[in-house]
């Protein structure tokens, strides 16, 4: 089980949890939820970032290349929280597991500077293999430089390509963690509004690491339907003998909540929605509804049609959605989790989104204890494909000075207080001005 452990950064005064293989934050705006969940896909992304910017440059020119590596990680750790070196002192250690962590910090004896550690066995394991890939590039360069056929060549850069697949798949299981990553930030829909421009931006840095990552994703993403559901679905069928249940459910599901079918022609205008026949929207007139989910939506049918093991993160995915819709989003969610060992970490506001996952839960817990009959009709009120095993969740408040967990120890779901305490607030106001009219 991995864990996280924040003290004192940001917004977040204190929070420290394992996590899970779901894991629901809820709280008021500027609580900390955001900077927690970010802070977890950092770690958990961090492999992949050591790994490009290892071959991308020349360490092997340096005595130290594991003090440059760090030097790296601390200065991109800074610049995506946009703070300096000189903010106030903090912690941050990730969990791999019970022998392999990294802290980031800030003291109070190094004014000017934030530092990092690794535990032993982590940073070992990390300097045979970082040696062992400078080495590998220094032997690629010297075979380069040497003159060979186009033939040779091209064999080498097949190599090349091997051998960066080799070690990636060995940096795995030195942080323990083989999931691709993916952060849905919120404000999704001016990103569908803007869709051709954020395409064109000529210098990335001037969007946040979260929100790049997500835009270079999902300009990848939308070339990829360019035909009817059904036709991707019997592709990826024929290629990946998909199950047809599970195929099925997900098509009625992103249909159900967008509403249409998505669908990209780069020839015409780009991106529509179709709702029937031949009728459609462009996306940028669609509702902030469908602007908001279409690319979750994406996501998810893409992933679960790939067959790839993913940790997601997803920022508020009931914006703008009517409360059921926010039930059948959960749902998806749901079914999203239950393949290919698959992660996710949510940030909400929303009290339906907890009632949501609370059904997805109590489902579980009747649906596996019942059997023929008596089974079938839990699952006609909730796909099985959904249900959530209560082991794998966990469930939190954020508020500006401290945290607690919702989940109830004895039930196994989420506390109904927590979920009902915005509205009991609204209400006891009606109720004091309801006692003062005469």
């Amino acid at each position: 089980m991995q864990r996280i452990s924040i003290e004192n950064f940001g917004t977040v005064k204190k929070f420290e949890a394992d996590v899970t293989d779901v894991m629901l934050l809820i709280g008021p705006q500027a609580s900390g939820k955001s900077t927690i969940s970010k802070t977890i896909f950092i770690f958990k992304s961090l492999k992949d970032e050591i790994l490009d910017h290892i071959y991308a440059n020349s360490l092997d020119k340096f005595q130290y290349p594991m003090y440059v590596l760090l030097n790296h990680i601390k200065y991109n750790f800074l610049k995506y929280f946009g703070l300096k070196p000189d903010c106030e002192k903090f912690s941050v250690k990730y969990q791999y597991s019970t022998e392999k962590h990294i802290t980031i910090y800030k003291s109070v004896y190094n004014v000017y500077n934030i530092d990092i550690k690794l535990s032993f066995l982590l940073e070992n394991e990390l300097n045979f293999l970082i040696t062992e890939i400078l080495n590998y590039k220094i032997l690629f360069k010297e075979q380069q430089h040497k003159c060979k056929s186009l033939e040779e060549l091209r064999e080498l850069e097949s190599n090349r390509r091997l051998q960066f697949n080799d070690f990636k798949s060995r940096i795995d299981p030195i942080f323990e963690e083989k999931h691709s990553h993916v952060f849905i930030p919120a404000g999704r829909s001016l990103m569908s509004t803007l869709t051709d421009q954020l395409q064109e931006i000529k210098n990335p840095d001037t969007l946040d690491y979260f929100t790049k990552s997500f835009v270079e994703r999902i300009n990848l993403l939308k070339t990829y339907f360019n035909d009817d559901i059904n036709i991707l679905i019997q592709n990826q069928n024929i290629a990946k003998n998909l199950d047809s249940d599970l195929t099925e459910l997900l098509q009625k599901l992103v249909k159900k909540i967008l509403k249409g079918e998505y669908r990209f022609n780069a020839d015409i205008d780009k991106e529509r929605i179709y709702f029937k026949n031949n009728q459609y929207v462009k996306l940028q007139y669609a509702s902030s509804g469908q602007q908001e989910s279409v690319w979750i939506l994406l996501l998810i049918f893409r992933y679960i049609l790939d067959k790839t093991s993913v940790f997601m993160v997803f920022e508020e995915p009931e914006a703008h959605l009517y409360p059921e819709t926010q039930s059948d989003i959960v749902e998806l969610i749901g079914l999203f989790a239950n393949v290919y060992n698959n992660q996710i970490i949510i940030t909400t506001h929303s009290p339906y989104i907890l009632s949501s996952f609370n059904n997805l839960l109590y489902a579980y817990q009747v649906g596996t204890k019942k059997i023929g009959d008596e089974r079938e009709a839990v699952e006609s009120i909730v796909n099985g494909k959904s249900w959530i095993d209560p082991a794998r969740i966990s469930a939190y408040f954020i508020s500006e000075d401290h945290y607690e967990s919702i989940i109830d120890p004895e039930l196994k779901l989420i506390q109904a207080e927590k979920i009902d305490s915005a509205s009991s607030i609204i209400n006891d106001k009606f109720n004091d001005l309801f006692n003062l009219d005469d």
